[in-house]
């Protein structure tokens, strides 16, 4: 008997089989991860933005305010508190320093169970000490919700769950 190096049909057949099984299995958890990982980058900008708001009023030794947006996804730093909300196409003419459109490429994501006044009377960040007014705000996708916390003492965190 003449012996052969290789496989059959039948063997490439069965791990052709096998590995359709493990494809289709993975496929949807690949699209949560997606999903997952552009909700937190959101997050995760968003707490940069408040990290450096709150740096920056030690820096310049001049109270901060964070206004937001939530219909437009959108907030805008300030040296004094607004008088007039951003608006939801997030224009904002009292903003003097920044206007950070958070959810411009995102159309899937949005803002809600926002804690922040979105047109505070009072600053956000304190440059005595860096304390902050706290609150929080959180990004919700269809499948996920992430929760960014600003605490008093001016540290900011991310959740992700926004219960």
């Amino acid at each position: 008997m003449k012996k052969t190096a290789g496989f059959t049909l039948i063997e490439m057949l069965i791990v052709l089989a096998i590995l359709a099984i493990i494809a289709t299995l993975t496929a949807p958890s690949l699209g949560l991860i997606a999903e997952k990982n552009t909700i937190r980058s959101v997050a995760e900008r968003i707490k940069s933005d408040l990290q450096w708001t709150r740096t920056e009023a030690i820096k310049r030794s001049k109270n901060l305010t964070v206004s937001y947006n939530q219909a437009g996804g959108c907030y805008g730093i300030s040296t004094e508190p607004l008088t007039n909300p951003i608006t939801a196409d997030c224009s904002c003419p009292g903003c003097d320093i920044k206007i950070i459109d958070a959810l411009r490429d995102h159309n899937d994501l949005s803002f809600s169970a926002l804690t922040f006044t979105e047109t505070p009377s009072l600053p956000n960040f304190k440059f005595m000490r860096g304390t902050a007014t706290a609150g929080s705000l959180c990004i919700n996708s269809q499948n996920l919700q992430f929760k960014v916390i600003v605490s008093t003492l001016g540290r900011i965190r991310i959740e992700e769950t926004c219960t």
